[in-house]
């Protein structure tokens, strides 16, 4: 049996290879003449070493300096030696124009055109070879506009299965496309797709689903939603929040109702900016998104739409605290097109040329103009509808087909807005819709202050134990006295590691390394971000820009060092003061953890995060201390670790054995090995931690631009 490979690029450029059973994906990489980084192919030299994002394989035969455990753990790989047991997904470290391959060229025909809307078509066409095109739902073609030099950049509407692919695209008079499928376009006609392109696609994973889309930026998640209900996807919580301008812009209203009986668990809102909207919501996707969306942290988003939107939405998560884990964005910027009589700039930002097709901008602070995600073009910041700064298409140079560039300016005419301000409140919103969001909780100085034992005003409840003697002592600064190691003199003690770091408030840093050689038009990059509570990856081109945003090592880290330093003040309350029943349930919970990992590797990482939890809770709820139960709680390590370690394999063997050992420590009243113990295991949870994190945000701070 054979399995297809994506091969993801990091100029966007994906290239699918059919590798047969036994047969390495290297080999059929070079089959394909696709000349990925490759030179011993013996698993001795890590050239080849990539990531494997999706799928299941055989890692074969290699040693550790070629790819070491926590690596492989993490899900990277040696193409030269992995043997695939399903369809994979794998990201290439290097450019496309390296590996000596580009995006291939499909033609085809016509099938339908339709208008949807006021503002819309819907263009559906048939490929001479069908089984030559393979894509990754959310990703995007460029297509060729017939009777000109211009090509233009749209997302399949369509899943990858598909016999006819459909694209959604927004109108906006004097476009090139607009006009050609307004005035031009008949059953029948020839055109070249040019593809598959695109970082921004459909991730392998059973966590629940948020979908934004804005305007004509619903077409890859129709991709999406498509994909989901051919695979029968249950379980799944999915949601989708939809937002236009305009009532004229609402399209496809009765398939999104259709998807929610193909998919079991799937809802979805639609918003409109316009006041005067006809349907119930009215404002920004924003006013939409709650914390249940979110499933406390493990919710998966996948957002597409301009850069306002883009923008707008990440504000919005970092204002009202929630959190966000695994975060998928396409924005685009707008390309050169044929001139058009352009419309007044409602906000003073003016575009340097007419711009073809309007983007929807959903949640700016200032505006909602209107999204052009299937083709991928997007507006300079606009207003509410405003004409300012909105782009039809992504354009793509002559010369380069398989690459966008920039758009023009608007079109269609739209009421003017308001001087940027702040946006309007939202109406009310539906009924079965909970309150408001809850309180930031990023913006918190996590783990700086846990309340000292004993240094509240309010002892505990009159049947509470006294505090320790040196309960005012500040908690988790004492030196580790291990019972059976050498104690470190008190004067040398260290100061706590995350007493003086601002989480969170740390400015990205960016390394940028960019290759020579490379045109302007052409150039592409892709950047990794290190700042506050997460990283990002960026994947940049002409017209698009990609990205994805993971929880970061840092914040991880201190999570858990915050959490050490509240259970080295917790010893100091509970130790010799369990009687036999609460020390029996505190081994329960070791336990019941415990049976959860195998070895090094998790057996159901989620019930183990659940169980690990109530673990680490029980010596809090045995001090009777509501305060310092409550700085407990108020830390995030659950929620990190629910957003990471649903699909994490590997866990140091060191935590099961650690957790029965911290019981029996408190059994036998050794205050110095609890301590020690706590210490230790907490190295060995970011350990874990950090293997997790490394599929999701490796090589932080570097730049690699490429052509």
């Amino acid at each position: 049996m054979s399995y297809q490979v994506a091969l993801s690029f990091e100029d966007g450029v994906t290239r699918f290879v059919n590798c047969g059973p036994m047969e390495t994906v290297a080999d059929a990489s070079y089959k394909a003449r696709i000349n990925i980084p490759l030179d011993c192919r013996d698993g001795a030299c890590g050239t080849c070493k990539s990531l494997c994002e999706s799928g299941d394989y055989d890692g074969g035969d290699y040693i550790d300096d070629a790819l070491t455990e926590a690596e492989a753990a993490a899900g990277y790989c040696l193409p030269c030696q992995m043997v695939p047991r399903s369809d994979l997904v794998v990201q290439i470290p290097t450019t496309s124009d390296v590996a000596k391959t580009t995006a291939a060229a499909h033609a085809a025909t016509v099938t339908a055109v339709e208008r949807l809307a006021e503002g819309a078509f819907a263009l559906t066409v048939e490929l001479d070879d069908r089984d030559a095109l393979a894509f990754l739902p959310g990703q995007y073609v460029n297509i060729a506009v017939p009777g000109t030099d211009q090509t233009r950049s749209y997302s399949f509407s369509t899943g990858a299965d598909s016999t006819h692919l459909s694209f959604l695209i927004k109108y906006a008079a004097g476009g090139a496309m607009s006009e050609y499928l307004a005035q031009r376009c008949a059953v029948g006609d020839r055109l070249e797709l040019t593809g598959p392109m695109g970082s921004f696609f459909l991730r392998e994973s059973a966590r629940p689903l948020l979908l934004l889309a804005g305007g004509t930026g619903l077409a890859p998640v129709l991709s999406i939603l498509e994909t989901l209900a051919a695979a029968g996807t249950t379980d799944r919580p999915v949601h989708l929040i939809y937002g236009t301008s305009f009532d004229t812009d609402v399209v496809y209203t009765d398939l999104l109702d259709e998807f929610t009986t193909r998919i079991p668990g799937m809802t979805w809102d639609l918003v409109v900016a316009d006041p005067e909207t006809a349907h119930p919501n009215s404002g920004y996707v924003t006013s939409l998104i709650f914390p249940e969306h979110l499933h406390d942290g493990t919710t998966d988003i996948y957002l597409c739409g301009p850069p306002p939107m883009v923008e707008a939405v990440r504000g919005f998560l970092d204002d009202e605290g929630l959190q966000v884990t695994h975060f998928y964005y396409e924005k685009f910027t707008p390309a050169a097109a044929a001139p058009a009589p352009p419309a007044p700039a409602a906000t003073g930002t003016e575009p340097a040329e007419p711009v073809e097709e309007a983007a929807l901008v959903v949640e700016p602070s200032t505006s909602a103009p209107d999204t052009s995600t299937d083709s991928r073009e997007t507006a300079a910041p606009g207003t509410d509808g405003t004409a300012a700064g909105q782009a039809e298409e992504r354009a793509v140079a002559p010369a380069a087909p398989a690459t966008p560039t920039a758009p023009a300016a608007p079109a269609a005419p739209a009421p003017a807005a308001p001087a940027p301000a702040a946006p309007a409140p939202a109406m009310p919103l539906v009924a079965r819709r909970p309150g408001e969001p809850v309180p930031a909780i990023e913006a918190r100085p996590v783990g700086y202050a846990p309340p000292a034992p004993g240094g509240h005003p309010t002892p505990a409840p009159a049947a509470a134990e006294p505090p320790a003697p040196i309960a005012t002592r500040p908690v988790g600064y004492s030196p580790p006295a291990p019972g059976r190691f050498p104690t470190p003199v008190a004067a040398s003690e260290p100061a706590a590691p995350i007493a003086a770091r601002p989480v969170g408030y740390t400015p990205p840093q960016v390394t940028l390394a960019p290759s020579t050689g490379t045109t302007a038009t052409n150039a592409a990059a892709t950047i990794s971000l290190a700042g506050g509570g997460r990283s990002e990856t960026i994947t940049s081109g002409p017209g698009v820009v990609s990205g994805e945003i993971h929880p970061a090592i840092r914040h991880s880290d201190a999570q858990f060092d915050a959490r050490m330093a509240l259970e080295l003040g917790v010893v100091e309350l509970t130790m010799d003061r369990l009687d036999e029943a609460r020390l029996a349930e505190f081994r329960m919970l070791a336990e019941s953890a415990n049976q959860y990992i195998e070895g090094d590797h998790f057996l159901d990482p989620e019930r183990f995060t659940a169980a690990n939890a109530q673990f680490h809770e029980f010596l809090f709820r045995c001090t009777g201390n509501d305060s310092l139960l409550q700085a407990y709680r108020m830390l995030e390590v659950t929620q990190v670790m629910n957003s990471v370690l649903p699909e994490a394999r590997w866990v140091s063997e060191e935590i099961v054995p650690e957790h029965l050992e911290i019981v029996t420590a408190f059994e036998n009243n050794d205050r110095d090995a609890a301590r020690y113990l706590i210490r230790r295991h907490t190295e060995h949870a970011k350990t874990t931690m950090r293997t997790a994190l490394d599929q999701q945000a490796a090589d932080q701070g570097t730049v690699e631009a490429a052509s």
